[in-house]
C-alpha cells in the first residue's frame, strides 16, 4: 500500500484536527522557544566556562563555584591577545571600506548599464564565489607569498575582498534595480550628468542596502577563519577568530583560556547585530526577492 494510499485513507477531520495540533500556538512557541535555547545555550556555557579557573573547568558543576576573571587577564594581558582583537578590527573595518567602495558602483553598472557580454561579466563574478574556499586557497596563498604578504594583514584583507566582494555587488546590484530608472531619468532632465544622479538622487535612495553591504561584510570578515589561518601564523597578524585556536595544544587544551578569547570574540558581532539588524534583514530581504 503506497503512503498516498495510506494518507487518502485518514479522514479530512483527522487531517484537519493534526494540522490545527501542529500549527497551534503551543506548538509553535515550543519550537520558538528550542530554537533559541539551542542557540543560546552553548553561548551561555562559554560564557560560565570563562569565569572559571582553570581546575573548575573539569567540575561537573555548571555554575563556576566562584568567579574569577583570571582567564581574560591571561588572554589579554600576559598573552597580549589585545592585538588579535586589534588586528580583527584592521582587517575587518579595512576590508568593508575597500568592499563597499567597489561594490556600490559595480552593483549601479550592472542594474543601469547595457554593455557587450554585460551577462556574461557579471556571471562571471558570481561564479567566482561558487567554489569552497579550500579550492582557491592553495594559488592564492602561492600568489601572496610571491608578494611577500604572509603572515601580513595586508594579505588577509585582500583574501577577504576577494571573498565578499562578489556577494555585495550581487546585493547592490538587487537593491539599484529596485529603484526606477525613471528616477534617474528625471535627475538628466532636470541638469545632473550621469555621475551627479547617481551621487545626489540614486545613492541616497539606496541607503539601506549600503547599510546593509557595510554590516554583512563587517560581520562576515569578523569571523572568517580559513584564509586568515592559512595566510598568517603569528600573533602579530592573526585575527582574534584564528587566534582563539591557539589556545588548543598538542597534549591539553587551555579550556578557561580559550572560552574567554572566544566571548572577547562574539562581543562586537553582538553589538553589530543588535544596533543595525534592521538594515541586515532589508538587505538580505532585498537581494532574496528584488533581483531579476
Amino acid at each position: 500500500m503506497s503512503t498516498q494510499d495510506s494518507f487518502e485513507r485518514i479522514s479530512y477531520e483527522k487531517r484537519q484536527a493534526f494540522w490545527n495540533v501542529v500549527e497551534g500556538p503551543y506548538v509553535v512557541h515550543a519550537a520558538m522557544i528550542l530554537t533559541v535555547l539551542s542557540i543560546l545555550v552553548p553561548i551561555l556555557w562559554m560564557t560560565l566556562t570563562s569565569f572559571k579557573t582553570a581546575d573548575g573547568v573539569f567540575t561537573a558543576a555548571y555554575l563556576p563555584p566562584e568567579l574569577t576573571t583570571e582567564a581574560y587577564q591571561q588572554v589579554l594581558i600576559e598573552n597580549n591577545y589585545w592585538k588579535a582583537l586589534l588586528n580583527s578590527m584592521v582587517i575587518s573595518t579595512s576590508t568593508t571600506i575597500i568592499v563597499m567602495v567597489l561594490a556600490i558602483p559595480a552593483g549601479y553598472g550592472f542594474s543601469r548599464f547595457r554593455f557587450k557580454f554585460d551577462n556574461a561579466i557579471f556571471i562571471g563574478v558570481i561564479f567566482s564565489r561558487l567554489f569552497p574556499p579550500i579550492g582557491i586557497i592553495i594559488p592564492y596563498f602561492q600568489g601572496l607569498a610571491a608578494f611577500g604578504l604572509l603572515n601580513s594583514t595586508t594579505g588577509i584583507i585582500l583574501a577577504q575582498v576577494y571573498l565578499w566582494l562578489p556577494l555585495m555587488i550581487y546585493i547592490m546590484r538587487n537593491f539599484f534595480i529596485s529603484i526606477p530608472k525613471e528616477i534617474d531619468e528625471s535627475a538628466l532632465v532636470d541638469g545632473c550628468t550621469k555621475i551627479q544622479a547617481f551621487r545626489k538622487v540614486v545613492l541616497p535612495l539606496a541607503k539601506p542596502g549600503v547599510a546593509a553591504v557595510g554590516i554583512l561584510t563587517f560581520l562576515y570578515s569578523w569571523r572568517e577563519f580559513l584564509f586568515s589561518f592559512m595566510i598568517s601564523n603569528t600573533l602579530a597578524s592573526r585575527p582574534i577568530s584564528v587566534a582563539v585556536y591557539d589556545f588548543v595544544g598538542e597534549v591539553n587544551v587551555s579550556w578557561d583560556q580559550m572560552a574567554a578569547a572566544a566571548v572577547l570574540a562574539i562581543v562586537p558581532t553582538i553589538l553589530v547585530v543588535l544596533f543595525f539588524q534592521q538594515y541586515i534583514v532589508s538587505g538580505l530581504t532585498a537581494g532574496a526577492m528584488k533581483g531579476e
